[in-house]
This record gives C-alpha cells, sequence and structure tokens, in this order.
C-alpha cells in the first residue's frame, strides 16, 4: 500500500524533468516549468503604465499559454517566478494548484514543485491505462474492523471526514455541515474503509455513485444516503485529482 509521495527518481517513470541548479542558466528561460516543454518560452520585456507595475518581464508559454512574471534579480543570486495566467485544463492540475494557485516562488520552491507536477501528470497517465502496482497494494496484518484479509490496499490517507449533505443534495454550509466522522481513510480493491474516532465505516466499491474533485479536496459519495468521503489536497499525500482517478481505476 502507499501513502504516496511523488518521487521523480521513481524506477517505473520516464526521465524527469529536466532539472538544473537555481545558480546556473535559468531553467524557466529554457523550458516551460508547467508543461515541460522545451523551446516554447518568449521573453518579454516589462514596463509600467503610469508609473505603476514591477517593470519585470514576463515569461509567455506558447504551448500551454501560461504566463509568469520573471525577476531574475531576487537575492543570492538566484531567480523567482510568479504566475500571472495558468491552463486549467485537467492535464495540468497539479502545476495549476501548486504552481499557479501561489504568488512568488523562489527557484528552488518553483522548480521542485515543477518536478513534482511532472511525475503526478505521468503517474495519472498510468492509472488511466490501468497501471497502480506503483502504489505497491498489499493486505494489512491483521486487518482492521470491517476489512477483509485478503484486501489489498492501494491508498491511506489521514484525515478524511465521512459527511452528509442535505437532503436536496446541496452540500451545507459550513457552518451546518455535518460532519459525522474524521478519520483514517483506506481505499482496498473492494471497498472504501474509514476507521473513525466515532466508529468504522464501509463500503463496496460498486456503492460508489460519483467521485469528484477540485482545487481544493476531493470526494467520494455513497449509497443513496447523500453521505460522501471527503479529503483535502496536501502536499504530502496523494493530491485530489490522482486520488479520484485510483478510485475510478478500481472501480472498473
Amino acid at each position: 500500500m502507499s501513502d504516496y509521495r511523488p518521487e521523480p527518481d521513481s524506477p517505473s517513470m520516464d526521465a524527469p524533468a529536466p532539472a538544473q541548479s537555481p545558480t546556473e542558466a535559468h531553467p524557466p528561460l529554457l523550458g516551460c516549468l508547467y508543461c515541460h516543454t522545451e523551446g516554447t518560452i518568449t521573453l518579454n520585456e516589462g514596463r509600467k503604465i503610469l508609473g505603476l507595475g514591477s517593470g519585470l518581464p514576463t515569461l509567455t508559454c506558447k504551448n500551454c499559454g501560461s504566463v509568469a512574471v520573471f525577476d531574475a534579480s531576487a537575492r543570492n543570486g538566484t531567480w523567482r517566478i510568479r504566475y500571472r495566467r495558468v491552463n486549467r485544463e485537467p492535464l495540468y492540475y497539479y502545476a495549476m494548484v501548486y504552481l499557479g494557485g501561489t504568488g512568488w516562488l523562489d527557484a528552488e520552491e518553483a522548480m521542485e514543485i515543477s518536478r513534482r507536477a511532472f511525475v503526478q501528470r505521468r503517474r495519472i497517465q498510468q492509472v488511466e491505462a490501468g497501471y497502480l502496482n506503483w502504489l505497491n497494494p498489499a493486505p494489512l496484518d491483521p486487518p482492521p474492523p470491517l476489512m477483509s484479509p485478503d484486501e489489498m490496499v492501494y491508498v491511506t490517507i489521514a484525515p478524511v471526514t465521512f459527511q452528509q449533505t442535505s437532503r436536496g443534495g446541496a452540500v451545507l454550509s459550513q457552518e451546518e455541515e455535518n460532519v459525522l466522522d474524521s478519520g483514517h481513510f483506506f481505499l482496498t480493491d473492494k471497498k472504501v474503509h474509514l476507521l473513525g474516532q466515532r466508529r468504522d465505516w464501509s463500503h463496496k466499491l460498486q456503492d460508489i455513485r460519483d467521485v469528484t474533485y477540485t482545487d481544493r479536496y476531493w470526494r467520494i459519495y455513497v449509497g443513496s444516503s447523500n453521505q460522501y468521503y471527503q479529503g483535502v489536497n496536501q502536499p504530502d499525500q496523494i493530491d485530489a485529482q490522482l486520488c479520484a482517478a485510483i478510485v475510478r481505476a478500481l472501480m472498473k
């Protein structure tokens, strides 16, 4: 099983995105940190209008359309970058959340997020092709309550909540949100499990009605009682898009 952290040196991966020391030639000028395409970056001179604006140059990628403000004169002889416009297609989900969803990033931060985005995109492709062995599925010994000894655990995530929507199907407001329980979540080849603080919960994969995700969380809707499991995006765990893709792959 896996509590997954995207690592670019995984033996099942293709060669990772180019990585250079921040103090060497500026990587954003050689290739796009967002889509990892080389030779698609245009450097445009910055300008101030009526004395307003930073005057810093911008980087535009003709492949993915991302636009970033680039500061090559940051402290310690390195650079920093801030994305102003990003491509929101699912293909670039991870980059959109962690590169485009933040402010200024220094060279080391931007390069690390870019590497992770490259790996995550390949992982999505693997999952959609039905290849899940990189998650190292394994049974738990002993298995927790409601889990069979022969169930193979693919993913564990904590914390995850189990929630109830309103009768009309709309999600309740944050103030009225009905959180039934929270705890450790297990995704197996047969079921989803939550070892909650109040009790244990379990649903078969065929009981899943829908799987959705946003830039902040993933949700697994189960049964016919407007209930769902929810986990938030955390940098050191499986991101929402990848989690949803794994669930869908196991449901097939």
